[in-house]
């Protein structure tokens, strides 16, 4: 009957580790949003002030400190977690895509307008400027 006791034992400890365990585990995540109940909302057109990031992508960045001159391209942009933009990956230099390099400007301080619907994007930098500006690189 003598190893029957560790065995016993054992079956009795590991329900409580695992469950201490579990618990553990649950309490890393707490401060973590739980979406598992939320129902998806879905969309049949789009909300006003709001632009779809293809109307961004491969527009030209024209500079307020060059006679509204174009200086680059808009290649990415970087969002954050919670999707708001945080930079306009811009690509400069180069020609036709041999050559140019990536710029990341912050959104604060870019000018986004809409004229004759369509959107145009104004940065107060040369393209000197962005030229000479270190080449963001992405993970």
């Amino acid at each position: 009957m003598k190893p029957m006791k560790p065995f016993l034992l054992s079956a009795a400890l590991a329900p409580a580790l695992m469950f201490a365990a579990g618990s553990a585990l649950a309490d890393d995540h707490v401060d973590e949003p739980d979406h598992a109940g939320v129902d998806a909302i879905f969309l049949t057109e789009q909300p006003d002030n709001t632009l779809h990031a293809s109307e961004l992508t491969d527009k030209d960045v024209r500079s307020t400190a060059e006679d509204d001159e174009e200086i680059g391209s808009i290649d990415n942009l970087l969002l954050d977690e919670d999707g708001q933009i945080q930079a306009l990956i811009v690509s400069v230099g180069g020609f036709l895509g041999i050559g140019d390099k990536n710029v990341a400007i912050e959104w604060e301080s870019v000018e986004l307008s809409q004229e004759d619907d369509d959107y145009v994007v104004r940065v107060n930098a040369t393209r000197d400027a962005l030229e000479d500006a270190e080449e963001y690189e992405s993970d």
